[in-house]
């Protein structure tokens, strides 16, 4: 009887179009009411006929200039062809005299928002929470949410969500937001114990509850508990592929290559493969040493689109573990040509020059990647390995004196001056920064001395560490 309705109403929307467009093209002057007008408006808006759209809203306010809401959607529509000012001006005067109607303030806050100006969208929409009925207010909430997370205020959306999770525990598309403002505030146990309160006091069947668990507690390295989470993902719907992803990922991250290659081929059953899936499953092979296979894959992605970076990188890293790193330049360059800013593409390409001796060019690549991203984790301690392999022991010195000045907190940073300082004859300064290195993580010394081990012919160094061993034991 509802789809009986549904058609009539459509048809008679139609008919309602017809009727106006032939008053257009004969040049009559046809009256509709304003519920005939908000139809006919509607039809076009569901055929994306802009242009008629506008043509409907200007008669439309000729023949009712006092109605609120076709002034409204005049109002949209100024504010859809960026005419801002005038839509709001038309906002305000309505403002005016129906001081209560929350249609005119939500749309005033969506300009505002349109405006990019998010802080007024935010005060606008919260004006009209008093006067909203209860079955809008999880919407007024949303909105609120999704506006804080323009203005880059996370931990507001995390609350506004909240509110209106409260009020609907089935808006899922909130779960799902809601997961993604945990990630972006760093709170992962605040979000780990979120859903699992959502899904023990609301939603024991809620997908989206279970995917931010998995998804979490991975961000986590918690990588065996996001599997679990995820597989309750998959009992309450099989075919959720990006469970299946996530699931593969933990399992590559804790180097069981093969299970992640088999959930990783499963998606397969359930859409049709993906580039980036084969490139996942190459990565895997990579990392099995399986390097046939791995390029296999990595072809296989690129047959799906050539424009993806990521197997262009992968088949030059195969390259260069089988010797050939002569060929496997050129794929990191295609890489870096398709993916400009990825800090990560232009360190694997210098360390190839660097086996190649093209000191210069390897200079190059890391002089690119401080320009756009000085703040990687990775570029100076490698940046000052291109010296210390040449001999220019002060020059890895001053790039990391460099870095520090951009990642004051980089450990790694710290230990590679220890074996700058070192082999530069300074053991005073080569000290006094394995002293802070060791305060700041002992641990990370390890790194130190697979990258350095002669690093131990320095009695300071050895016996510092050994002193800094024996205190943490006592």
């Amino acid at each position: 009887m509802s789809e009986d309705f549904q058609w009539n109403s459509e048809r008679h929307d139609a008919f309602l179009a017809e009727r106006f467009e032939r008053m257009l093209n004969e040049g009559d002057h046809a009256y509709f009411d304003a519920e005939e007008f908000e139809a006919i408006i509607e039809h076009y808006q569901d055929h994306f006929d802009a242009q008629h759209i506008r043509l409907a809203i200007e008669h439309a306010i000729r023949q009712h200039p006092d109605n609120v809401q076709l002034r409204i959607r005049y109002a949209r529509q100024l504010a859809i062809d960026s005419r801002f000012i005038e839509s709001l001006e038309i906002l305000n005067k309505l403002e005016v005299t129906e001081p209560n109607d929350v249609d005119v303030i939500m749309t005033k806050g969506t300009v505002y928002s349109m405006m990019m100006e998010y802080k007024k969208a935010v005060d606008t929409y919260k004006s009209a929470l008093p006067l909203v009925d209860e079955e809008e207010l999880e919407e007024v909430y949303a909105t609120i949410g999704y506006e804080y997370e323009n203005l880059g205020n996370y931990e507001q959306s995390i609350r506004y969500f909240k509110k209106a999770l409260e009020l609907n525990p089935g808006a899922e598309p909130l779960l799902y937001e809601l997961g993604l403002c945990y990630e972006l505030v760093k709170k992962p146990e605040e979000g780990v114990q979120y859903f699992q309160d959502f899904i023990n006091n609301k939603d024991p069947y809620s997908i989206p509850a279970w995917f931010n668990l998995g998804l979490i507690l991975q961000q986590m390295d918690l990588f065996e508990k996001s599997i679990d989470a995820l597989e309750y993902v998959l009992a309450i719907d099989d075919t959720h592929v990006p469970a299946h992803l996530s699931i593969a990922h933990s399992w590559s991250n804790l180097g069981e290559y093969t299970k992640a290659i088999n959930v990783y081929e499963e998606t397969f059953v359930h859409e049709k493969p993906e580039a980036m899936t084969h490139y996942y499953i190459g990565e895997c092979y990579e990392k099995m040493k399986d390097y046939r296979n791995a390029l296999v894959h990595y072809n296989k992605a690129l047959e799906l689109d050539d424009k993806l970076a990521e197997p262009w990188a992968g088949i030059g890293v195969v390259f260069d573990e089988e010797g050939n790193t002569k060929t496997a330049v050129k794929y990191l360059s295609k890489a870096i040509e398709l993916d400009p800013l990825n800090a990560e593409y232009f360190l694997i390409q210098a360390d190839m020059y660097i086996k190649m001796k093209h000191f210069e060019k390897a200079e190059a690549c890391y002089r690119s990647v401080e320009e756009f991203d000085p703040n990687d984790q990775d570029l100076w301690p490698e940046y000052s390995n291109l010296f210390i392999v040449t001999g220019d022991y002060e020059r890895a010195v001053q790039v990391l004196r460099t870095g520090l000045t951009y990642q004051p907190e980089n450990v790694a940073i710290y230990y590679r001056l220890v074996v700058a300082y070192y082999l530069n004859n300074n053991p005073i300064q080569s000290s006094f920064f394995l002293t802070s290195a060791l305060e700041m993580d002992f641990n990370a010394h390890y790194d130190m001395l697979d990258y350095f081990p002669d690093i131990l012919n320095s009695s300071l160094v050895s016996d510092l560490i050994s002193q800094y061993m024996f205190g943490k034991l006592k």
